[in-house]
C-alpha cells in the first residue's frame, strides 16, 4: 500500500505541474497576442501621423 500511496502523490505532484505550466503557457500566449496588437496599433498611429505631418509641410513651403 505504501508504494502505492507513493505512486498516486507522484502523478497527482506530476499532474498539478503539468496544469500549472499548461496555464502559465496559455497566459504567456495571450499577453504576447495583445502586445503584437497593442505594436500594430502604435505602428498605425505612428504612421498616420507622419503623414500628417508631412502634410503639413508641404502645405508650409507653398
Amino acid at each position: 500500500m505504501l508504494q502505492r500511496s507513493k505512486v498516486i502523490r507522484s502523478r497527482d505532484e506530476w499532474r498539478k505541474k503539468a496544469i500549472q505550466r499548461a496555464n502559465e503557457l496559455r497566459e504567456s500566449r495571450k499577453t504576447k497576442k495583445h502586445q503584437r496588437e497593442r505594436i500594430a496599433e502604435l505602428k498605425a498611429q505612428i504612421s498616420t501621423l507622419e503623414e500628417a505631418n508631412e502634410g503639413k509641410k508641404n502645405t508650409n513651403f507653398i
